[in-house]
């Protein structure tokens, strides 16, 4: 298994990433669905990661938040389904030469079953038709993409208990999801790595262990993203502690399906410092250039 460490250098000097899809928002002018995209800003190129549920939302909150969707070089669609993709055709409306990099088990049919209902939560129709007129790159194991941000490949492990429910089509009919599609993304700073993820239903200690052999072993500092820890029994939640501790990470950003009560279990359980994600939650993380007074390398606008 290659690593992401000397084997495959993620070189990125700088990073900010803006939240512009999530379940809540704090301003009047944006706004809230069940969705996650995050824009995340290199000094070689910008990725969006996931494009939310509608278009709607990831323009409106774009134009409020002053993010330019036209710069988008780089496309990530976490996995194959609607409140993470269905804005794809308005984002390459506007970055129409963006690459989009996806697994091809994203655009299998999917559906999640609950109290004996079924109901169809795949990629949506007009996705599909832009993904096909799209510049495609599927993704098949890890890739550092010219953003300088590596993506993970499939995620290795057990299948996850909470994704009980959730179905995909095969040739034989629906059976259970494996989310064998499943993609994150990793990028190198000074305090450790940053992961970026969208809804982890490989589960999010899969999904720490496998950062961590592609990082090298060296710490997962910040875990950003939705993390389906929602309903879980204080026993899952403590299994999700565990693994954040051994993986090292002292920040977690948590939202989208991550669930209020976990959020707040994290935070009253974990040694790491929690906050809630929101739509225009930002972070920055840049190196420093040793020898120069005050320096930074590269200063993203």
């Amino acid at each position: 298994m290659p690593t992401a460490g000397p084997g495959l250098p993620c070189p990125v000097q700088a990073l900010r990433v803006r939240v512009l899809v999530e379940n809540t928002s704090r301003r009047a002018d944006t706004v809230a669905e069940h969705g996650f995209a995050a824009y995340l800003e290199t000094e070689r190129g910008v990725i969006l990661f996931d494009t939310g549920a509608t278009g709607k939302a990831l323009t409106a909150n774009a134009r409020a938040l002053g993010v330019d969707l036209a710069r988008v070089t780089a496309i990530v669609l976490s996995h194959g389904h609607y409140d993470h993709t269905g804005g794809l055709a308005s984002a390459l409306a506007q970055a129409p030469e963006a690459r989009v990099y996806f697994h091809w088990g994203a655009t299998a049919k999917r559906w999640a079953r609950r109290f004996g209902f079924r109901k169809a939560i795949g990629i949506p129709d007009e996705s599909r038709r832009a993904l096909d007129q799209a510049h495609r790159q599927p993704v098949a194991g890890p890739v550092v993409l010219p953003e300088g941000v590596l993506v993970s490949g499939p995620i290795a492990g057990p299948p996850a208990a909470a994704q009980r429910g959730f179905q995909v089509t095969s040739d034989s009919g629906p059976r259970a999801d494996d989310f064998a599609d499943e993609l994150f993304l990793l990028a190198r700073m000074p305090s450790g790595w940053v992961l970026v993820t969208g809804c982890c239903h490989r589960g999010l200690p899969n999904t720490l262990a496998y950062a961590r052999r592609l990082s090298g072993g060296e710490p997962i500092h910040t875990a950003l993203g939705g993390f389906h820890l929602k309903r879980l029994p204080r026993r899952r939640l403590d299994v999700a502690v565990s693994a954040l501790e051994e993986a090292g990470t002292r920040e977690i950003l948590a939202g989208h399906c991550t669930g209020e009560k976990a959020v707040r279990y994290l935070a009253a359980h974990s040694k790491a410092k929690v906050v809630a994600l929101h739509v225009g939650f930002e972070r920055r993380w840049q190196q420093e250039l040793t020898g120069r007074r005050g320096g930074a390398i590269f200063a993203l606008s």
